[in-house]
């Protein structure tokens, strides 16, 4: 019998170990884990995955955990998310959502490729560039330093304001 984390679908949260009924995924994930304390990560090769944005994002929950009271990756940056067009960060946001960028390669689970940021900073960065991505071609890096300043918040508000967010698809 499956446990309530597997009945749902998601065996990499199991509790198991080896999952309780999809030994190979909870396997890989534990792998993953301890290749990460040794420094050195392998996986399974790409080109063999079933799903691979899925498998992605679920080594991303792994190496990447989220804290809804920590806050929002994004968080004040002038420059947040890299890609076509970068947004200015929110002023208060909370981490409830893990994005992939600016490539957005979810396999590219390194180090300043997956950010915890709050639902409306995702939903903004993917309103900008969505449309005019180009794979290969990400744009500019996400700048994790620079600052906004009190009237570029503002401004960026007012805008998002005027201008309505549609909820990423990704």
């Amino acid at each position: 019998m499956a446990c309530i984390d597997c009945g749902r679908g998601f065996h990499f949260a199991c509790r198991e170990v080896p999952c309780c009924c999809s030994k190979d995924i909870k396997e890989e994930i534990v792998e993953e884990k301890d290749e990460q304390r040794r420094g050195t990560t392998t996986y399974k090769r790409d080109s063999n995955l079933k799903d691979q944005q899925s498998t992605g994002r679920k080594r991303a929950a792994v190496l990447y955990p989220l804290d809804p009271e920590a806050p929002c990756e994004w968080q004040g940056l002038r420059f947040a998310g890299g890609g076509s067009f970068p947004i200015v960060g929110c002023s208060s946001g909370t981490q409830q959502a893990r994005h992939h960028g600016p490539d957005k390669n979810t396999l590219n689970n390194e180090e300043g490729n997956v950010h915890r940021i709050c639902h409306r900073c995702h939903n903004r960065w993917h309103t900008k560039n969505d449309g005019g991505y180009v794979p290969g071609n990400p744009g500019q890096p996400h700048d994790e330093v620079t600052k906004a300043s009190m009237d570029e918040l503002v401004e960026s508000e007012f805008y998002w304001a005027r201008n309505k967010t549609v909820k990423a698809k990704d």
